[in-house]
């Protein structure tokens, strides 16, 4: 079986994951600043609420690029998701109703599974942090 190159994997990925945040956008009529806004917002409300609004925590969190990559990864599998089950249905404010709801980060907090996988990131994090840092202590 021949694999696609790493790179060209990754182009292919990308590619996926931002036409199908477009379709997100025509099926609910947002543009694209309001999508990004809204993965943002979540974003920024998810780690206050993972960290249990303690500032440190939060203030560490949302500044490492792993925190901003994992979410939008894992977005990106909602979006997926979203987009499998519910793009065919016809009723606007069910869409819009469900797509929040897919989005919920309450419900995103109280998810076994995204629990399990938001622990690793934040070790993901502290080994990034701590290679940002390490040429600040030696400085």
């Amino acid at each position: 079986m021949n694999a696609l190159p790493k790179s060209k994997y990754y182009n292919s990925v990308k590619l996926h994951i931002l036409n199908n945040e477009q379709m997100v956008q025509a099926v609910l009529n947002w543009d694209e600043e309001h999508y990004c806004y809204f993965k943002y917002d979540a974003g920024i409300a998810y780690a206050k609420r993972m960290t249990d609004n303690d500032a440190i925590g939060f203030d560490f969190l949302i500044k490492t690029t792993f925190y901003w990559n994992w979410w939008k990864n894992e977005w990106a599998k909602r979006d997926e998701d979203f987009l499998q089950y519910y793009s065919s249905t016809a009723n606007a404010a069910l869409l819009h109703d469900q797509y929040l709801f897919q989005h919920n980060v309450q419900r995103l907090k109280s998810d076994d599974l995204m629990e399990k996988k938001a622990v690793a990131m934040v070790g993901y994090c502290l080994v990034e942090f701590n290679r940002s840092n390490r040429g600040e202590v030696s400085k």
